[in-house]
């Protein structure tokens, strides 16, 4: 039997869902950043409280809601963070969105955010429980001893969006930076991604404040939507 690859009907470099998820993650960052450096109302983690109520607190912390699961989505720590995240989003976000439709994608890309956010927590979870549960039980062990950090950033979400175009444009070739230019295949780009952050998060380096359990999430929502969408070939609405 013959292989068909699956190509996407327009080839449009930015569409309307990819746009607006830029604009907006944008905006927001313009805001935090203006939020912190007006001073206004700083909590004791150092940051506004603009900032800390979109951000993603873990469901045990007393700073937790359930909106943050979307807000976090689109929140940034620093201009390096947000800009490397928006590149992602565009490069492969308009390979899928030109694939299933802007209704569609936008429900994959957050789908994939908020997977990536409560896979982390998971892992989080048990990672506290493991070490301070002693006698206690994994509820008792969290309502007493809380994570602390926060969640926040589009990158779970970008790397569902990564697995999704290289899942349905495995040959694509894409010039990415950190390949020096090199031409690189999209099955082989998130395979080193996918594996790059199942290493990093096994070693838990000293100092590594970023969620590769997360970006990880991110991935197993984005196959699993790729399965359930391939099920309707007919119409990408």
């Amino acid at each position: 039997m013959a292989y068909q690859q699956f190509r996407p009907t327009s080839q449009n470099r930015m569409p309307r869902g990819v746009l607006n998820l830029i604009i907006i993650n944008a905006i927001l960052f313009i805001t935090t950043q203006l939020a912190n450096s007006h001073d206004l109302n700083y909590d004791i983690t150092g940051n506004s409280t603009f900032e800390n109520t979109l951000s993603l607190h873990h469901p045990f912390s007393p700073d937790f809601h359930f909106f943050q699961y979307i807000t976090s989505l689109f929140m940034h720590a620093n201009f390096s963070h947000i800009a490397f995240n928006m590149l992602g989003l565009w490069m492969f976000g308009h390979l899928l969105e030109n694939a299933y439709g802007t209704k569609r994608f936008l429900i994959f890309y957050i789908v994939s955010g908020v997977g990536s956010s409560i896979i982390y927590q998971i892992w989080e979870s048990i990672e506290v429980y493991r070490h301070v549960g002693g006698g206690m039980g994994i509820v008792e062990t969290l309502q007493n001893y809380p994570p602390l950090g926060v969640l926040l950033g589009a990158s779970g979400a970008v790397y569902g969006v990564m697995i999704g175009a290289a899942l349905l444009f495995p040959n694509t070739e894409m010039y990415f930076m950190g390949f020096m230019g090199i031409p690189i295949k999209l099955k082989w780009l998130a395979l080193l991604y996918g594996g790059g952050e199942l290493l990093r998060a096994y070693q838990q380096s000293p100092g590594d404040n970023i969620a590769h359990f997360a970006h990880i999430g991110g991935m197993i929502f984005g196959f699993i939507l790729v399965k359930i969408y391939s099920r309707d070939k007919t119409h990408f609405y």
